[in-house]
């Protein structure tokens, strides 16, 4: 130190002191480079892949980090988020290295995350799926999945126990509490949970294929693999009229296979608001704005909802309706439906073989209202003023 003081003297008083501004300067900057970028450079994305897709019916997915050569205690490393600061849920050391497990929440599109103290960049995309149909559509090399060979490291099994299992029959005696490590949420979301969830028996319905690391999808359709358990549910099939989800097989379009918080497993409320996910042209029946909703709603809509009328699975009537129309609306309506003079004038029949308005369909409640609401008071196809309900039928 006294050597250098002696050299700074030397330089200022022979008229060099820019020079030894410059040389300062630049030893700080030396000085502060390589830890940054050791640091920076020290920390690898094990998985997902920067840039991957995520997707899944969860908005989250696993962030694993890991430095080569640290103590048992590692360093503080966070994950920086738009609105918070995620702390690891495991930080342990093995193998010569320290690893970071977070689980990171996910927004529909592009996820930016920081990891600090460093600042080092991960960037992902979340596409949001109902059902293992999308996932399917899905499975490319784009997409980030951890049960893929070529995207779980090996490294995974320092922590997991990836065993290669045998297939096991459809009901699994043997709890995979292995899978729970990192799939807990899929437990503790909602109070309607499958039991082979609850009971952590995962490869029933997720069989392995010779890599240990490699869970499958139901190799059978999901509604014949749904059937091995639920076989009183087969006798839907033999009904005339399926609900659409049914026909192609697709159970998980509706129903979550391991939990929701809504009953029998429902992706979202299953009396009015899961129907709309898909009956997009009824919202204007339930929209909150007034000045967009039909001006007429039928009670039972608003009330105890779709399947008040239809069944959400198979039925031998029309529309997959629980009962013929004019049942159904006696149900409510008996003194209407049930009268013996007529509706809406004496002698006016209710029902018939036929209508004339619609060929093919029988006469009913409903040709002359809209069961589900309409902007003509009580609910009628055409305002009566003038006459034009009647002459919709009975033409001049």
């Amino acid at each position: 130190m006294n050597k250098m003081l002696t050299v700074y003297k030397l330089w200022f008083s022979s008229g060099h002191v820019g020079q030894v501004c410059i040389i300062l300067l630049l030893c700080c900057f030396a000085l502060m480079l390589p830890q940054r970028q050791a640091g920076a450079a020290g920390i690898e994305v094990m998985s997902p892949s920067p840039g991957a897709t995520i997707s899944a019916r969860n908005a989250e997915t696993h962030l694993v980090l890991r430095q080569a050569g640290l103590g048992r205690r590692g360093r503080d490393v966070r994950i920086k988020t738009v609105d918070a600061m995620l702390r690891p849920v495991v930080a342990v050391a093995g193998d010569g290295y320290f690893y970071w497990h977070f689980r990171l929440p996910l927004v529909d599109g592009e996820n930016s995350f920081s990891i600090e103290p460093d600042g080092q960049k991960v960037e992902l995309k979340f596409k949001s799926v109902q059902t293992d149909l999308g996932s399917r559509k899905a499975l490319n090399k784009e997409t980030g999945l951890f049960h893929l060979s070529e995207n779980l490291p090996e490294s995974c099994q320092d922590c997991h126990d990836l065993r290669e299992t045998k297939k096991l029959a459809p009901i699994g005696l043997t709890k995979d509490a292995s899978c729970i490590d990192c799939h807990r949420n899929l437990i503790e979301k909602g109070s309607w949970r499958h039991s082979t969830t609850q009971n952590q028996q995962c490869l029933a319905c997720h069989q392995q294929s010779v890599e240990p690391w490699r869970i499958g999808f139901p190799a059978a359709s999901i509604r014949d693999f749904c059937f091995n358990c639920h076989i009183g549910k087969k006798s839907w099939l033999n009904s005339q009229f399926k609900h659409g989800p049914l026909s192609i097989g697709g159970c998980t379009l509706c129903h979550n296979p391991h939990g929701d918080k809504h009953r029998y497993q429902l992706f979202s409320e299953g009396s009015l608001e899961l129907c709309i996910d898909c009956h997009g042209e009824m919202k204007n029946l339930v929209t909150k704005k007034i000045s967009e909703r039909r001006k007429y709603v039928h009670g039972v809509v608003l009330g105890v909802g779709c399947t008040a009328c239809h069944d959400p699975h198979a039925s031998d009537q029309p529309f997959v309706l629980k009962k013929p129309i004019n049942e159904l609306c006696s149900g409510c309506h008996p003194q209407v439906v049930l009268k013996r003079g007529g509706h809406p004038v004496p002698n006016h029949p209710v029902s018939a073989p036929s209508e004339r308005l619609r060929p093919g369909r029988k006469l009913s409640c409903t040709s002359c209202h809209d069961p589900h609401g309409s902007d003509n008071r009580l609910m009628l196809i055409q305002t009566p003023l003038g006459g034009r309900l009647c002459r919709e039928c009975h033409a001049r």
